[in-house]
C-alpha cells in the first residue's frame, strides 16, 4: 500500500481527473454528515475560487492510496500584508480512515500556513443534530451553548492535535412555503418602522455602480463586526475591484446572488445588506452575508432585508424551496430574526483554532 499526498494542480481551463476525484471526495463527506446532496458541488462550481487568487490564496491537496484519491485538504488565507490567520479543512473517506492520512494532510497544511506567515489556523467540524446522542458530553466556546459532541471522531481529531474550540455555529434551514404567507406583513411592518430613513434596493449578481464603494466598506465590516467568540480574525480589505472580482467568480461558478441593501436616504450609502446565493442546478438557496453597520442598528433593518429578500427569492426562483444559513451561536439577535422567519436548527459547526509553534 502506497500513500501519497500531493498538491492539486489547478487547470487553467476545464477540469482534471485529479480535481474531479477530490471534488467527489468532498461531496461524499458532506453527504455523510447531512444525509443530502444539497451541498454537493461540481468541479466547475469550485474551480473559480482557486483560479483567481488576487485576494484569497487557496491550496488544494489530494491524498491517495495506490493512486486512488481517498482524502482531500484545503488551505485558504487572505493576501493582506498584516494577516496572521488561515483556514483549513481535511477529510478522508470512511474506508481509508485510521491510517494516518488525515493527520498527514493536516500537518502539511499547517506547514504551508506557517511558511506563508499565517501561524493561527482555524479548522471546522460539522455535526447534524440527529446524530448527536442525547447523553453525549458537549463542548462549547466561552460564549454560546455547549453543542459540539465531545466524543465525535471529528472533535477528538481536533482535540488530539492541539486545537481549541473557539466558536460554535448553528446550521439552520427554512422551508420557504411555510413562511410565504407571513413575509408580506413582516416587510410592511418593517417599512413603516424604518422606511422614512432607509430604502431597500434589490439587485441580482451585479452591484449597482452607485453603491459599489459603500458596499465594499460594508463587506470590510462583515469581517470584523460579526460575533467571533474566541476566534482570532484578520481584518479584510475590500475595494470596488474586489467586489467585482467576487461577482465574476460567482458567475464563473454558475451561481447567482440575489442581494438587497438598506440604503440610507440622507447619505445614499449602504447601511446594511443581505445576500442569497443560488448554486447552479440546485433546489435550495444559501443565506450568506447579512450585516447592518453599527451606526444604523436599532431600526429593524436585518429583519426587513432578510424578509424582503426571501420574497424576492420566491418570486424569481420559486423552485428554491429550502434556504440554509449559518450563524454564530452567541449571535442572539440574528438567531431571533431567523426564528421569526421560520428557520430551524439542523446542526452545529465547530470552529477550532490553534496557534502553531514555529519550527525555528
Amino acid at each position: 500500500m502506497r500513500i501519497t499526498i500531493d498538491e492539486v494542480e489547478i487547470p487553467a481551463s476545464g477540469s482534471s481527473a485529479v480535481f474531479d476525484a477530490v471534488q467527489e471526495v468532498a461531496n461524499t463527506l458532506e453527504a455523510e454528515i447531512w444525509s443530502t446532496d444539497d451541498f454537493a458541488m461540481t468541479s466547475a462550481m469550485t474551480l473559480p475560487e482557486y483560479r483567481d487568487q488576487r485576494f484569497q490564496r487557496r491550496v488544494l491537496l489530494a491524498a491517495a492510496i495506490d493512486g486512488r484519491v481517498v482524502g482531500r485538504g484545503w488551505l485558504g488565507y487572505g493576501t493582506e500584508a498584516d494577516a496572521v490567520t488561515a483556514s483549513l479543512d481535511v477529510g478522508v473517506l470512511p474506508e481509508a480512515r485510521r491510517r494516518g492520512i488525515g493527520t498527514a494532510l493536516l500537518l502539511e497544511l499547517e506547514r504551508r500556513a506557517l511558511a506563508a506567515g499565517r501561524p493561527t489556523v482555524t479548522a471546522f467540524t460539522q455535526h447534524a443534530v440527529d446524530d448527536i446522542p442525547a447523553d453525549e458530553p458537549l463542548l462549547g466556546a466561552s460564549v454560546g451553548e455547549r453543542a459540539i459532541p465531545a466524543n465525535a471522531a471529528a472533535s477528538r481529531f481536533m482535540l488530539d492535535r492541539g486545537y481549541a474550540l473557539a466558536q460554535v455555529e448553528r446550521t439552520n434551514r427554512c422551508d420557504l412555503a411555510s413562511m410565504l404567507g407571513e413575509l408580506p406583513d413582516i416587510v410592511a411592518t418593517s417599512t413603516a418602522r424604518a422606511g422614512h430613513l432607509y430604502r431597500l434596493v434589490h439587485w441580482v449578481d451585479r452591484t449597482p455602480d452607485e453603491l459599489l464603494g459603500s458596499l465594499a466598506t460594508a463587506r470590510e465590516h462583515m469581517a470584523t463586526d460579526i460575533p467571533a467568540a474566541d476566534l482570532e480574525l484578520d481584518p479584510e480589505v475590500w475595494t470596488p475591484e474586489r467586489v467585482r472580482a467576487r461577482e465574476a467568480q460567482l458567475a464563473a461558478s454558475g451561481d447567482h446572488a440575489i442581494v438587497v441593501a438598506a440604503v440610507h436616504r440622507d447619505s445614499g450609502a449602504v447601511a446594511g445588506y443581505s445576500e442569497l446565493v443560488l448554486g447552479e442546478g440546485k433546489e435550495h438557496a444559501e443565506q450568506w452575508d447579512t450585516l447592518v453597520l453599527a451606526d444604523h442598528r436599532g431600526h429593524g433593518l436585518g429583519l426587513w432585508m432578510k424578509a424582503a429578500n426571501l420574497l424576492a427569492l420566491a418570486d424569481q426562483a420559486p423552485e428554491r424551496s429550502r434556504i440554509y444559513t449559518w450563524n454564530a451561536d452567541e449571535n442572539e439577535h440574528m438567531l431571533a430574526i431567523n426564528d421569526r422567519l421560520g428557520f430551524r436548527i439542523i446542526g452545529y459547526s465547530g470552529e477550532w483554532q490553534r496557534r502553531l509553534p514555529r519550527s525555528d
